[in-house]
This record gives structure tokens, C-alpha cells and sequence, in this order.
């Protein structure tokens, strides 16, 4: 385990999804050190009293066993914005993020949870409602022919690491060879990254005609506790948005850590802290 401490953060507009995400931050938690983050965001001025009272009661209800320092915040603006902000301003190092945390959204919540994966600068990982905090025994991430693919193969070791955890790198079966080649060079970077960090790991290829669905069916034959893949806005490839999302929303309530591509180029404080 590494001993650096880390900063949380964690939306929430107090539903049970909040309640998921925020049980999971607290379980992620491995150093008396880390700081959690709860943060709200609000409308305007006059939601600040009875939002504040809410945060008081929830942290009572679904926080107090926390060993380590928890901080709540109540701040006006954008969510998404504001969000991005006290990344930054708090240097968060992870963002635990429930599938609802946005009251009132419903099904287009997943487009907007997505617009704050494009945004910020740090990985995320997405939980939803269902979803129980597990000792994360088996990391599953996913690689195609893009370099990004494999950035987030970092943070995926820092938790793996953690957590004395086995990653499975799952990729798609290829015939073409300049694709095979292409894969390998991304596999070669993370076999690279494990080993030097000394982490159990195996390569499963997936036959491509059901991508998605042999992941499902693999995840839950390997019992599976964290899912990991990079998201990407434009390119158009097996790493699509809906991918991703999809992944996201499984119907076995994995939690899914991502990050989009863009950050990967730019660095991160989770990479450089725990790198």
C-alpha cells in the first residue's frame, strides 16, 4: 500500500447514488492521511441554509465512521464547472462520482455524468446506486489500437496496487496484421507499467462480433470489481462514447474508473502522486 495521502472528491445532491459514491470514497480510503470531499452545488444563495442542514445530516447518516479528515462544501455555480474547480483549487487527486447525482435528470443523466468526464483533469470513478464497495481483487481494463487506450493503465495500477489487486487486460481479437502490431505495442506499454510496479496481470483476447457483451459475460465469469477504460469525445473506434457509457451503466453495477483522452496528455496529480 502506498503511504502518500490522496484527495477525494465526492458530488452529491444527497440521493442513494450520493450515499454509493460516498460509501465507496470512504472505502477507498486505505491512509488516515486522505481527505475526502463532499461537495454540493447549488443554485443560488437562498438554497444555501437548507442545503447545509441536508450536508449535516447526510454526513451524520453516511459519514461519521470515517477515520480520516472529511470536508463538505456548499457552492453556488454550475455543477460541472464548480466541480472542475475544487479539483484544481483542493488538488484532488480522484473523483467518485454516483450515476445520479444530479437531481431530477433521470435518463439524460448520462450525458451530462459524461460532460464532467470530459472536463476535469482527473480520472473518475463512476458508481451507481446498486453499487457496494468491494476489495478490489481484480481489475478489468480494456486496450484497442489507440495509444491513449493505455494511459489510463497507470491509475488503473496505482489502486491495483493498493489493493494487492490482478489486472485482466482485455483487448479485441484482430486478424489485420498492421492492427495486431498496433495492439501489441499498447500491450508491451503496460506489461512495462505492471511489472515495474510488480502487479499481477493477464492478456484475454475478446472476440470482436459481441465486444461488449464477451466483457460482461468475462467480467462476471473473473467476478470482476473494477472496470477501467479511457473515454474519448471524437474518435471513432472501438472506444467510443457509448462505449464507455456503456460500461458505465453495466447491469452488474461494476464500477467503471475513466478518464477522457485529453487529460491523459495533459498529466495528472493521481499519476504524479501515486505514479
Amino acid at each position: 500500500m502506498n503511504t502518500t495521502s490522496a484527495t477525494y472528491l465526492v458530488p452529491v445532491d444527497f440521493t442513494p447514488a450520493s450515499v454509493s459514491a460516498t460509501r465507496f470514497a470512504i472505502d477507498l480510503s486505505k491512509n488516515v492521511a486522505d481527505e475526502i470531499v463532499l461537495l454540493h452545488v447549488i443554485k443560488n444563495e437562498r438554497d444555501r441554509h437548507h442545503a447545509e442542514l441536508t450536508m449535516q445530516g447526510f454526513v451524520s447518516e453516511h459519514a461519521s465512521d470515517h477515520k480520516g479528515k472529511l470536508t463538505t462544501k456548499v457552492i453556488e455555480g454550475a455543477l460541472t464547472q464548480e466541480i472542475e474547480e475544487a479539483v484544481k483549487i483542493l488538488g484532488v487527486d480522484l473523483v467518485v462520482l454516483g450515476t445520479h447525482c444530479i437531481t431530477g435528470l433521470g435518463k439524460v443523466f448520462r450525458s451530462h455524468a459524461f460532460k464532467i468526464v470530459e472536463d476535469i483533469s482527473v480520472p473518475l470513478i463512476i458508481v451507481q446506486k446498486e453499487t457496494v464497495f468491494q476489495n478490489i481483487k481484480k481489475i478489468m481494463m480494456t486496450i484497442d489500437l489507440e495509444r491513449e487506450s493505455v494511459q489510463i493503465v497507470r491509475m488503473a495500477a496505482n489502486l491495483a496496487k493498493m489493493f494487492n489487486s490482478e489486472m485482466i487486460l482485455v483487448a479485441k481479437e484482430q486478424v489485420d496484421a498492421d492492427f495486431i502490431q498496433r495492439q501489441n505495442v499498447n500491450l508491451a506499454v503496460c506489461r512495462k507499467v505492471l511489472e515495474e510496479q510488480h502487479i499481477a496481470y493477464r492478456f484475454i483476447l475478446v472476440d470482436g462480433k459481441d465486444f461488449i457483451g464477451n466483457i460482461f459475460k468475462l467480467s462476471q465469469k473473473e467476478k470482476v470489481d473494477l472496470l477501467a477504460a479511457t473515454y474519448y469525445q471524437q474518435h471513432v473506434h472501438v472506444f467510443t462514447e457509448s462505449f464507455v457509457q456503456t460500461l458505465a451503466y453495466n447491469d452488474f453495477h461494476i464500477p467503471l474508473l475513466t478518464m477522457d483522452e485529453e487529460s491523459t496528455h495533459r498529466g495528472t496529480q493521481f499519476g504524479a502522486m501515486w505514479g
